[in-house]
């Protein structure tokens, strides 16, 4: 089955387009745990360039077929198989890390290996509140969910100074959350970590086919510009941050 876009998905990617509006510069980006690319080929459609990065072989797989379908030259958007290690001599403008450290058992020293990339801007995502962590969240090779004073705190020891932190998609993606709570026995169980993440970029919790049909993202961007003026209370199950590398 292809990549579905479920709610939490589009409502980050869009907040990220958003985001991206207050980076300046070259139109270069590196996507480490890009999964299937979906958002790395739409910021390819927009005149960005890059990489993406990601540890699957069956996301990447999936990543090939997105690119091909929209005409998008590997040249424009290259992927990468592995780890950090496979861009160490590259440069970007921008770092997109979109839920990869809760996946990290030694997440500080993972976000100073990201810090080391040469590279000014980073947007990252993670799963809002640890009181929220749940059989999903375990399913799907979680090791915590965070919270915001955290999350700061750790952003600002890596030497990142956040220009906007959104806790993005209240109300519709803590409504969704229930939904995958509720689902959460529909996820193949893996046989250690490592494999828990690696199926959890396509769709851990699959749509029904009838789902699968519809466009997504147009039935949810209406519900995007409405969540906006929630993005500063700490309401959501989400927190997307743009952050700059200190000087």
């Amino acid at each position: 089955m292809p990549f579905y876009k479920a709610p939490r998905y589009i409502f980050r990617k869009l907040n990220i387009i958003r985001m991206l509006k207050k980076v300046p510069g070259e139109k270069t980006f590196v996507d480490v745990g890009c999964g299937p690319a979906e958002l790395a080929c739409t910021l390819a459609e927009k005149g960005y360039s890059g990489v993406g990065l990601d540890f699957s072989k069956n996301a990447l797989e999936a990543a090939e077929i997105i690119r091909a379908s929209r005409n998008i030259s590997p040249k424009k958007l290259e992927f990468k198989l592995g780890g950090l290690e496979q861009i160490k001599k590259q440069s970007f403008q921008i770092v997109i890390s979109c839920e990869v450290l809760e996946h990290i058992e030694d997440d500080v020293d993972f976000l100073n290996q990201l810090c080391d990339i040469d590279a000014n801007y980073y947007i990252l995502s993670v799963p809002a509140r640890q009181e929220w962590f749940d059989e999903f969240d375990t399913k799907v090779g979680h090791y915590r969910r965070y919270e915001k004073d955290d999350l700061i705190k750790l952003f600002n020891e890596a030497s990142l100074d956040i220009v906007e932190f959104s806790s993005y998609g209240y109300p519709v993606i803590n409504v969704t959350r229930l939904i995958r709570k509720a689902l959460a026995n529909k996820v193949k169980k893996q046989k250690s970590k490592e494999e828990s993440t690696k199926a959890s970029g396509i769709n851990p919790i699959k749509p029904t086919s009838l789902l699968a049909k519809f466009d997504m993202e147009n039935i949810i961007k209406p519900f995007y510009y409405l969540s906006l003026p929630f993005n500063r209370f700490n309401l959501s199950e989400g927190y997307l941050v743009l952050c700059k590398k200190r000087k």
